[in-house]
């Protein structure tokens, strides 16, 4: 695990040590914090004879003053504990800015790293658990530092200490002591997988109910057109319900460990005072020497309470890391080469060359797909639900590579081009409109954020966004929600048209970008379209067939086949899968106009 954390360590270099010297400071505060109690003891109390050196810093004690020694005894005491704590205090501050130093960068490291991940991995993975790991399982470096680094650095420092003073008080009483360690190191070994399999089985419950929230939120449209509240808060409330019982589980483990270590250590102790007895009964040692063994026998109790209890936490956390490393482990399928150039101009000639692919090796969603498309050429990808369409445009983004063949740009294969270059080149609309939180402006200069006021307000008027935009509160500035959840579906589309229009790159996709206009909006929304293609490689992935007009060549799909293509003129001509598709589409339109006349008529007709 602290392999893994390596490259990170020296962000937190120079506050771990700092803080390591401050422990070291305040670990030696904490050794002569019992002193005291022994002189009050042997030097107040009692006639036990002190060393000279006390009598040269302190006349009271040279002079037997009462009331001058119990004052210094006192005075040294809160010196001592006011100096333990700050330091204390200060290098705490300092473990838990180290680790959160490291939690940036990694929670940074694994964002990044997501977003280079190709959709293979993320059309499998659920975005809930994405999240869980970047924002959660990154804190672990957190809890190292502050509740593992920390104790055992103070819990080494103080134990070498102690054992030192306690071999120089009683050898006998410390090796009594100390013969308990190896119980400690004992329940550690066994309790630390029990605790290292709980805390996992805990953070993947936690994992699931992030993932069934996520998506019942992103899907709250949905819960509540069809009354599915109840079934979902159900559901959420298993989920909560299973994570409940996977902490209580993790606790209780780490409670039952607690619990034996407390009971060893009740043991050592009462096995040191009942030694110890015996050796003030045998003259060996006086009773503020027992004292002051016993407060070091808590010293030395305390940091091996510590070293347990850290253990508990390092399990803990070498979980939430390996579920970090996990993510990052993972290569992206969509790698760019080390040598990828990038051509000087762009044409736009797009051909697919053999092209198979399939989201799943072995049910192919494209087969044999050999194409050319010149560059200026404007292309209708037309075909059933599922024919294929989307995939030939996703292959067309680099989104995935063929599991045959090549796809090219002006003759380049996609795969020895530069990824962001290339996609910088490629435009596109997608059916399923993306908005991000943010104001209008912002949103519609996404693909190219250093465009000017200007820029963006040219690109709405091609789109026919502009007038409502203008409507909004704050105009350009004004603030979407998420997903651009404040907008209706056609404004929506207007903008990604917009953002696109904006870009301004050779190859352009449509997937079917007049699909939530009304007939006025998309006519005037067409003929933007028609200028915008001019001079561009343009893809059109049909639904509706108002839009097929604007090709210069009809691609047709079915079962992830081009089994037809040529004009619109061409193709209905002859008795063809697209002809089939087109008055198919006619006869709904009709239907639909008979239908929505109904209600007039029979209305007319009551007023007459």
């Amino acid at each position: 695990m602290l392999k893994r954390l390596q490259p990170y360590w020296p962000l937190a270099r120079r506050d771990l040590v700092i803080a390591a010297l401050l422990l070291i400071v305040a670990a030696a505060a904490e050794l002569l914090t019992p002193w005291p109690v022994k002189a009050l003891v042997d030097y107040v109390f009692g006639d036990e004879p002190h060393p000279a050196w006390i009598d040269r810093l302190l006349p009271s004690f040279a002079a037997r003053d009462f009331v001058g020694m119990t004052v210094a005894i006192c005075l040294a005491t809160v010196f001592l504990a006011v100096t333990h704590r700050a330091l204390h205090f200060f290098s705490q501050f300092l473990f838990i800015r180290a680790g959160g130093r490291i939690v940036a960068a990694l929670r940074c490291r694994i964002c990044e790293h997501l977003h280079r991940l190709s959709l293979t991995y993320h059309d499998t993975t659920k975005v809930g658990d994405s999240i869980y790991r970047a924002a959660y399982d990154t804190t672990a470096p957190l809890a190292l530092t502050s509740q593992a680094l920390a104790p055992v650095i103070s819990g080494v420092l103080l134990t070498i200490g102690v054992l030192i003073v306690m071999f120089r008080l009683d050898w006998v009483l410390t090796l009594v002591t100390i013969a308990v360690a190896p119980i400690f190191f004992f329940l550690i070994r066994v309790f630390g997988r029990k605790i290292e399999t709980r805390s996992r089985q805990y953070h993947e419950a936690e994992t699931s109910l992030v993932s069934t929230l996520q998506e019942s939120l992103a899907s709250i449209r949905a819960v509540q057109a069809f009354s599915r509240e109840p079934q979902v808060n159900a559901r959420i409330g298993q989920q909560t319900d299973r994570s409940l019982a996977a902490l209580k589980r993790q606790v209780l483990v780490q409670l039952f460990f607690s619990t034996c270590i407390g009971l060893v250590m009740a043991a050592g102790t009462a096995t040191v005072i009942a030694v110890g007895a015996s050796r003030v009964n045998g003259g060996f040692l006086t009773v503020g020497d027992v004292l002051v063994f016993l407060a070091y026998v808590g010293m030395l109790y305390q940091p091996m309470n510590a070293f347990s209890q850290s253990a508990s936490v390092v399990h803990a956390a070498r979980t939430q890391i390996g579920r970090v490393m996990e993510v990052l482990d993972k290569k992206p399928a969509i790698a760019e080469k080390p040598d990828a150039r990038a051509p000087a101009t762009v044409r736009g000639e797009v051909r697919f060359r053999n092209v198979a692919f399939g989201y799943e090796p072995d049910r192919p969603v494209l087969r044999e797909i050999d194409v050319t498309v010149m560059a200026g050429e404007v292309i209708a990808l037309v075909g059933r639900t599922g024919a294929g369409k989307t995939t030939f445009a996703s292959l067309l983004m680099r989104f995935y590579d063929p599991q045959t063949g090549t796809v090219t740009l002006d003759g380049h294969d996609l795969r020895d081009l530069p990824l962001a270059w290339f996609r910088g080149q490629v435009s596109v609309v997608l059916q399923d409109t993306i908005l991000l939180s943010g104001t209008v402006a912002e949103n519609i200069a996404y693909a190219r954020p250093d465009a000017t006021r200007a820029m963006i307000e040219e690109a709405a008027r091609r789109a026919q966004a502009d007038g409502f935009i203008r409507e909004l509160p704050g105009g350009y500035d004004a603030m979407l929600g998420e997903r651009g959840a404040t907008l209706s579906g056609g404004q929506r589309q207007r903008i990604a048209v917009a953002r696109a229009l904006l870009k301004d790159a050779p190859v352009l996709i449509l997937d079917e970008p007049t699909s939530a206009l009304d007939s006025q909006t998309e006519h005037a929304l067409i003929d933007a379209t028609r200028s915008l293609m001019a001079g561009r490689t343009t893809f059109i992935i049909a639904h509706r067939m108002s839009t097929v007009r604007l090709a210069d060549r009809i691609l047709v799909f079915d079962q992830g086949r081009i089994v037809e293509q040529g004009t619109h003129d061409e193709l209905m001509s002859i008795k063809s899968r697209y002809r089939a598709i087109y008055d198919e589409q006619r006869r709904d339109l009709l239907m639909g106009e008979t239908a929505a006349s109904i209600p007039a008529m029979a209305l007319e007709g009551v007023v007459q």
